[in-house]
């Protein structure tokens, strides 16, 4: 019995020292990827714009010869994620010769911003709201909006802003239509009725009677055959315009009005928003380069598999915009994730009691600890960190290739719980910005 005894003590040691010095050894390689960190990041300052490019020169180097920066966020409402992507866009346009700014929101409804900083026509904050997105009409992206104008005003290069999504279809019909009246009047009279039924703003996520999407098929077909003619009596630009907003047309219908899964919308969505920026850079010069603004899960160049997570995925994966982009482009495209360590966002709220749903801050607390997030809040308040530069490093190995949970909140927020997400940062980026702390964007 003693002997027995004896026996489960030395096992009770041997499993009590061996978790002790796991555990010294767990935080050894911590400590060891901490100080991996401070040495390959490039310390960004201040998230504002106007502030020198001093801290922002190392990525020159890192974006060189790419035509596509894709910028994520971890939340669809942090002030500090939406000014630092001003920031780089600044940094971007002058000292890359980056010409074209693309955020999320439908192309149709974006021309009243491009109009704003390129003619100087109508009201920025008119033309904000135009998005028709809470999440943008921002007094952040405001700011953004009118430093383009001014940029545009002392520069003779300008540059442009596009939106490349397609959730809606009421302006692109109304595009069509006064097209059609310019250029081949008697043809819009018989086809008016047909683009009048996409012309409903009330259209949204879930098309619920069936519309005349062949007709506007034929309408493309059309413009296909009478393209010479077309031209002549517009221009090319506006003739290339005519036929984007046709796509957008057919792009939205294919998306709600198709009786898709939730599943099939979003890799439809995500591949003709990929197909969207592939059609901007065609569409102007040849020399174009482009950043893009979009969720952290729309530019991920990872495919996501759902099939084990959710049943209602069960029939695949999810190709995302940034995968697509991928595809098209290969290393021409540069993706940086955003994250964040504590603080506020705004998000949609809904209210367990009555149902309604409205915006409001919300807050979450310091990432917990051993996570990534709780380890980048351990290197500096702000900063970047090229995923190349530390392939080499096995510390930093660790935190990078391994699956880490990690925040992804879009317009909405349910609790602290839902608001992280496993992920592997290497496979979904090739950069990442880290902010500390956040604070909520300012509505206008």
């Amino acid at each position: 019995m003693k002997k027995i005894i004896g026996i489960l003590i030395c096992a009770f040691m041997i499993t009590t020292l061996g978790t002790v010095l796991n555990i010294k050894y767990e935080k050894y390689k911590e400590n060891k990827a901490i100080q991996a960190l401070k040495s390959k990041k490039i310390e960004l300052k201040t998230v504002k714009y106007n502030n020198g490019f001093e801290h922002l020169m190392p990525l020159k180097n890192i974006l060189k010869d790419k035509k596509i920066v894709a910028m994520g966020e971890a939340t669809h409402g942090t002030k500090e994620f939406f000014q630092m992507k001003h920031r780089m866009f600044q940094f971007l346009v002058e000292e890359m010769d980056y010409n074209i700014f693309g955020i999320e929101a439908s192309m149709p409804d974006c021309v009243k911003i491009n109009d704003y900083i390129l003619y100087e026509k109508g009201d920025a904050k008119e033309a904000v709201a135009a998005m028709n997105f809470w999440t943008w009409n921002t007094k952040e992206v405001l700011e953004m909006v009118e430093w383009m104008r001014e940029y545009n005003k002392a520069h003779e290069n300008k540059i442009k802003f596009y939106g490349f999504d397609m959730q809606s279809s009421s302006l692109a019909a109304t595009n069509v239509i006064d097209y059609l009246k310019n250029v081949d009047p008697d043809y819009e009279v018989k086809f008016h009725s047909k683009l009048e039924e996409f012309n409903d703003k009330k259209l949204d996520y879930v098309v619920e009677k069936k519309l005349p999407i062949n007709d506007i098929k034929e309408i493309i077909n059309n413009c296909d055959k009478k393209k010479d003619e077309y031209i002549k009596k517009s221009s090319k630009e506006k003739y290339e315009i005519n036929n984007q907003n046709l796509k957008i047309i057919c792009e939205f219908y294919d998306i709600f009005g198709e009786k898709s899964s939730d599943f099939e919308k979003e890799n439809k969505r995500d591949k003709y928003m990929a197909e969207n920026i592939k059609w901007i850079l065609n569409h102007e010069k040849e020399n174009s380069k482009i950043m893009i603004w979009a969720h952290n899960t729309h530019v991920a160049k990872q495919i996501d598999n759902f099939s084990n997570l959710d049943k209602e995925y069960e029939t695949g994966n999810i190709k995302r915009m940034g995968s697509n982009l991928y595809d098209m482009y290969k290393d021409k495209i540069y993706i940086i994730g955003f994250e964040f360590n504590k603080g506020d966002f705004n998000a949609v709220v809904c209210n367990k009691e009555t149902g309604n749903r409205t915006v409001e801050k919300c807050t979450l607390p310091s990432s917990e600890k051993g996570s990534g997030a709780y380890i980048f809040s351990k290197i500096s308040p702000v900063f970047f960190i090229d995923f190349q530069s530390c392939s080499k490093d096995k510390y930093l190995l660790d935190i990078l290739l391994a699956s880490q949970m990690y925040h992804d909140i879009g317009a909405n927020f349910v609790n602290e719980k839902a608001s992280l997400k496993s992920q592997v940062l290497s496979e979904r980026y090739d950069g990442l910005i880290f902010i500390d702390t956040t604070s909520n964007a300012e509505p206008n």
